[in-house]
């Protein structure tokens, strides 16, 4: 009957300790499914929840209570032992533990000191497990466990523990917050180890092991706590083999004998360690996703456990954190923990000794004793374990085999390199005796009579006269001359002959014998694709110059292909290499000849950015495209970035290069055509002289860089030109370089074309300054005939939307509104003006001055009223573009006020003087440039003409 009671009150206590945790509603379906209609048992159960809470409450307010006194004086030991207790620490089974201050004197220490719950004063046995804990402590002296300090009897005759104060964390949360890795947890752990072995070494078990209980303080040193259902293993403790000591445990950390209530070994200590250890090594507990006690219970005792490293992963999984690609525990330290959690005691670690040994094997990458692994698990412990002196002695072997090895190749690339440069020094052989016999053989008598013959032929023996001879003699008499006798004389190795063909087409390029260099590249990129098709830098290298003299050619459309290709084999070189950047330059370069300007920009700003980190400012290839860059800025109308980027680039070209080198005046050239799109004319007619003189004298006269660079100096003076005086020299000039274009280049040619068009642009300037009704006439009936030729070869060779095209038609517009055809002038105007937009965006500076196209047609047409709209937009455009006293913006702010005038709106036509005209009027002219004198004429001329009052 005793044996009943006694049962029923140790499985009350047990369920009333997990109760206490839950909340009312889900304490009474617990304690409805847990007594399963055993009256007697819900009645000890509700018994000991009212003590529990009876307890809680009285400890809670601590400070202010009556009982227990928290000043001091009814908590006072028998002797001269005064205790003051501060706060609440926590609660076990039977015991209140309170943080307490021992005060003797001069003596103060805080100690952890536990009472008795108010449930457990009532019960005779859990009073004597009380005081054997006692005994037990006072048996134990190790580090690792919290010392008895102190123990006995209140004044009250209450029994309390007086322990060392542990002030640190559970261990699960120590590590998680310091982040240890799996080494470190497993020192940690083992440091826990040699505690409890401690403890079974003097003949005690604790059987309570959890990391609640195991608290680790700052400084890394785990403390074992709560030896309160602790037992002794010697014969006079059978006292507590009775059903309250030797089943009141943590269900979660019990091992399978505890919960079938069998006597207990040192195997059960065994058993929680590897639950605790589980839970360090894979984040969460055995069996941590059954909820119910009953079912717990079954899966400890059935022995079915997950292995750690599934478990590990599923609390990744749970804390939605990617799985990580190596296994987070290890297949050895699987092995230990499942064998510390055996279902059967025989089957586990003998003692806690066995189960340090096997972890400490496994941090030494060791072979553990809970794997029986064969020799090849053996073999990978022992090259794991003594890997870096297998590995410094494998690199002895190695090394010396590759010494071996690398002194058979060297003696094989010896003899290869001593082949390559006995064939190499034949080749060379070779080309020098071919240079030799090949100016040997050249004739000087025939090249003698050539050169004074077209001497006499010149008008002007000039020094660029005798430059032109030069060039055309040593194309004829040296390099042609040279280049037939290479399929004599390297019949037998046509890859070397590819190589100096290429040589010589590269000479032709650099005199501006362009169709004779391509027609050469030709022979070289056949034979190169015949015989050495797997040879990508030197085929490579080939479509590149063949690429650039089709677009010095004009030809677009050939440029394009073989640039296409080039970018294709050049794509898979390294970004920085010299031919993919040709590549990849010359293809943005086919896009501004094609007029896809804004394709082009990003694909060059995206190249300069990149480059430009890599690359140092100097680099050849970084200079030419940002002096490609400069161009489609121009031509985009963005001529301020240009002129930020263009003004530095000479500078920096004359100090790379040198002041008289290609690249330095192809930048001056930018620069000067810079200028002029500013209205800068003077300015850019001092550049473009000093790089044509330059190259006449280096070149000679029909070399097409000498022709670029007149071009510029053409335009220059035709937008100066005024009257007769210096129309006709500017067209003598402009007719001769139209003529040397139409020679050198040919007639279909965009640099003859846009000769040509500038020849337009004086025809037009002669027949507006000409009082002569009938010359005037006759001027715009040239200027109109040569626009349509202009026009009709643009839409032949670039299609309708390019922007050269759209730019004839506009031409076209203003010639005919000049020769009084308006109608079919709006008709151009408007085409123009759409076509512009489309292609250039609304904001184009062009498509603004095609708004003041409109303006001027409907002008002269006399539609005032038609006039204003285009005006006004037109004058948005620029002021915002441009600036308020830009000469554009100023010029067509005149014509908008001579609108106005005449419609009779004199508050719009003061606010447009006020904000336009006044200002450039009152500057001095001695100040402005060409183009702004004009402008102030004409403002002056507007409103000496005006009617519009001054106010309105």
């Amino acid at each position: 009957m005793q044996g009943a009671l006694t049962d029923r009150y140790v499985e009350a206590k047990r369920l009333a300790l997990q109760a206490a945790e839950l909340s009312a509603d889900e304490r009474d379906a617990f304690i409805a499914d847990a007594c399963a209609g055993d009256d007697a048992l819900e009645r000890e159960l509700r018994w000991m929840l009212q003590a529990l809470d009876a307890t809680h409450t009285a400890t809670l307010p601590v400070l202010s209570a009556v009982s227990p006194d928290l000043s001091g004086h009814d908590a006072q030991a028998n002797g001269p032992r005064h205790y003051r207790l501060l706060r609440h620490l926590g609660e076990g089974g039977m015991g209140t533990v309170y943080l307490a201050e021992r005060c003797d004197g001069d003596f103060t220490q805080q100690v952890a000191l536990k009472l008795l719950t108010a449930a457990a004063e009532g019960s005779p046995i859990l009073t004597e497990r009380f005081s054997q804990e006692r005994k037990l402590l006072a048996r134990l002296e190790h580090p690792g466990i919290a010392r008895l300090l102190d123990g006995g009897a209140l004044a009250d005759g209450k029994p309390f523990l007086a322990m060392e104060y542990v002030q640190g964390e559970r261990i699960d949360a120590w590590c998680d917050r310091h982040a240890l890795d799996l080494p470190a947890r497993i020192a940690l752990f083992l440091k826990v180890c040699a505690a409890v072995e401690y403890a079974h070494r003097n003949l005690i078990i604790h059987r309570d092991i959890k990391p609640a209980n195991i608290l680790v303080t700052e400084d890394g040193t785990p403390k074992l706590l709560d030896f309160g259902i602790a037992r002794i293993l010697d014969g006079q403790a059978e006292l507590l083999v009775t059903a309250t000591a030797a089943h009141a445990m943590t269900l979660a950390y019990a091992s399978p004998e505890q919960i079938e209530r069998l006597p207990l070994t040192t195997a059960a200590d065994v058993y929680s360690l590897g639950v605790v250890l589980y839970q360090l090594v894979a984040g969460r507990r055995p069996y941590q996703h059954l909820v119910t006690p009953h079912l717990l219970s079954n899966a400890i005792v059935t022995g079915d456990v997950l292995p750690p490293s599934r478990a590990a992963r599923l609390a990744r999984q749970e804390a939605g954190q990617p799985p990580v690609r190596t296994r987070a525990v290890p297949r050895d330290l699987d092995a230990i923990v499942l064998k510390a959690l055996r279902r059967k005691v025989d089957d586990r670690y003998p003692g806690v000794a066995a189960l340090s040994a096997d972890l400490q094997r496994f941090l030494e990458c060791r072979p553990v004793q809970a794997r029986r692994g064969r020799q090849w698990y053996r073999m990978r412990r022992y090259l794991q374990r003594n890997r870096w002196p297998l590995a410094a002695g494998a690199a002895v072997l190695l090394a010396v085999v590759a010494g071996l090895f690398s002194t058979l190749l060297s003696l094989r690339e010896t003899r290869l390199a001593q082949q390559l440069a006995e064939q190499r020094q034949h080749q060379l052989e070779r080309i020098v005796d071919f240079q030799q016999t090949a100016l040997d053989s050249v004739d000087i008598d025939a090249m003698g009579h050539a050169i004074a013959q077209a001497q006499r032929a010149k008008t002007d023996a000039s020094e660029a006269g005798s430059t032109d001879v030069a060039r055309h003699a040593l194309d004829t008499f040296v390099v042609t001359h040279a280049l037939d006798r290479l399929d004599h004389d390297f019949a037998d190795a046509p890859l070397l002959a590819a190589d100096m063909r290429q040589s010589l087409a590269r000479v032709l390029v650099g005199i501006g014998s362009y169709s004779h260099a391509a027609a050469e590249l030709g022979k070289v990129l056949a034979t190169r694709q015949r015989l050495a098709p797997n040879d990508a830098p030197a085929l490579l290298g080939t479509r590149l110059d063949l690429a650039g003299v089709r677009l010095r050619q004009g030809d677009t459309t050939s440029a394009a292909t073989l640039y296409a290709s080039a970018l294709g084999a050049a794509s898979a070189r390294p970004f920085t290499d010299p031919l993919r950047i040709q590549a990849e330059a010359g293809h943005a370069r086919v896009l501004v000849a094609q007029g896809r300007l804004p394709e082009a920009e990003k694909l060059q700003q995206a190249m300069f950015d990149a480059l430009g980190q890599r690359l140092p400012a100097t680099d050849p290839e970084l200079l030419r495209l940002r002096r490609d860059l400069i161009t489609t800025l121009i031509g985009m109308g963005r001529r301020d970035e240009a002129l930020a980027q263009a003004e530095p680039l000479v500078a920096l070209d004359r100090t790379t290069f040198g002041a008289e080198a290609r690249e330095t005046l192809d930048a001056m050239v930018t620069l000067a055509q810079l200028q002029h799109y500013r209205h800068n004319f003077e300015q850019s007619l001092v550049l473009a002289r000093e790089v044509a003189a330059v190259r006449l004298k280096r070149l000679g006269a029909d070399h097409p860089d000498t022709l670029r660079a007149q071009h510029m100096v053409a335009m220059d003076e035709v937008y100066l030109a005024q009257d007769e005086a210096a129309f006709d020299p500017a067209g003598a000039d402009l007719q001769r370089l139209i003529d040397a274009r139409r020679r050198v280049l040919g007639p279909e040619h965009p640099d003859t074309i846009a000769s040509m068009t500038l020849q337009v642009r004086l025809l037009a300037k002669r027949g507006n300054a000409s009082d002569d009704s009938a010359i005037r006439h006759r001027f715009m009936a040239q200027a109109i005939e040569l626009e349509r030729q202009i026009l009709a070869a643009h839409q032949q060779q670039l299609g309708e939307d390019h922007p050269d095209t759209l730019m004839a038609h506009g031409s076209l517009a203003n010639l005919l509104s000049y020769d009084g055809q308006y109608a079919e002038a709006v008709r151009e105007a408007q085409l123009t003006l759409a076509g512009q937009q489309r292609v250039l965006g609304p904001a184009h500076p062009i498509v603004f001055a095609t708004y003041g196209l409109l303006g001027d047609i409907e002008v002269d047409a006399g539609h005032w009223a038609e006039a204003r709209a285009p005006y006004e937009k037109a004058l948005v455009g620029r002021d915002k573009r441009l600036g308020t006293d830009d000469a554009l913006t100023v010029e067509t702010a005149s014509r908008l006020y001579e609108v106005l005038d005449h419609l009779h709106d004199a508050r719009a036509a003061l606010a447009l003087r006020q904000r336009y005209l006044d200002p450039i009027v009152a500057k001095d002219p001695a100040t402005l440039n060409a183009s702004l004198k004009d402008v102030r004429q004409s403002a002056l001329s507007v409103l000496g003409l005006a009617k519009a009052p001054l106010t309105p």
